[in-house]
């Protein structure tokens, strides 16, 4: 799988980390995830992805005998209340799910990622009187929300 130009280097390198990881499941880091700042986040998820040709292939060829599309849905909703749970103390903070994106929502639609981010960031700005040129003299934890 290293060595095929097709399958995106971001891919590759989360294969090779689920690999080589130690623990016994996948992604054993989420269960510990540190506590989030309260600062107004916006978090984006892409789920029930379109199934893609190199996971077929990588599961045909490895042997792994996975269900893919349940796979993804398991770790859909894993994705999904884990997130929750880091933002579910931040005050003005939102999930945003979209179906059928693959995992490079930045990198299929830079426009409506940009425009979701700026949203919260504008209505949080006015809402709190926080002025652009303030946040370059600031730091996150200076600034009260």
């Amino acid at each position: 799988m290293s060595k095929s130009k097709d399958i995106p280097d971001g891919v590759k390198n989360e294969a090779q980390k689920s690999f080589e990881s130690k623990h016994t499941y996948f992604f054993q880091e989420y269960h510990n995830l540190p506590t989030l700042a309260n600062i107004p986040t916006t978090v984006i998820i892409s789920y029930n992805k379109p199934i893609e040709r190199y996971e077929e292939e990588m599961n045909k060829n490895l042997k792994l005998g996975i269900n893919i599309k349940s796979w993804w849905r398991e770790y859909d909703q894993l994705r999904i209340r884990h997130f929750s749970d880091l933002i579910s103390n931040n005050d003005n903070s939102r999930l945003i799910l979209l179906p059928k994106y693959s995992h490079g929502i930045h990198f299929q639609n830079p426009e409506l990622v940009a425009k979701l981010i700026l949203e919260n960031f504008n209505a949080n700005r006015k809402k709190n009187r926080i002025k652009t040129e303030e946040l370059k003299y600031h730091t996150l934890e200076e600034i009260k929300y």
